[in-house]
């Protein structure tokens, strides 16, 4: 496996509630379970963001940053 496959990248996206925690659906309409080191930091997300995370699954992201993008 590559080291490139575990690269923070940034992805954008509408933030949506989860069984789990938030959910981040892109624009192609890809969903992406996100984990947080910090768990208060997903307190109260909702609305487009822009994260940067490592893709740790098919279906997860490890954020590492969050960026509000309108109205979150």
């Amino acid at each position: 496996m590559s080291s490139r496959s575990h690269a923070s990248r940034f992805h954008d996206g509408t933030i949506e509630p989860g069984a789990r925690g938030p959910i981040l659906r892109d624009d192609d309409g890809m969903c992406w379970r996100l984990g947080f080191v910090d768990e208060t930091t997903a307190n109260g997300l909702s609305g487009r963001v822009r994260v940067r995370g490592r893709i740790v699954e098919v279906d997860r992201i490890e954020v590492e940053y969050v960026e509000i993008q309108d109205g979150a």
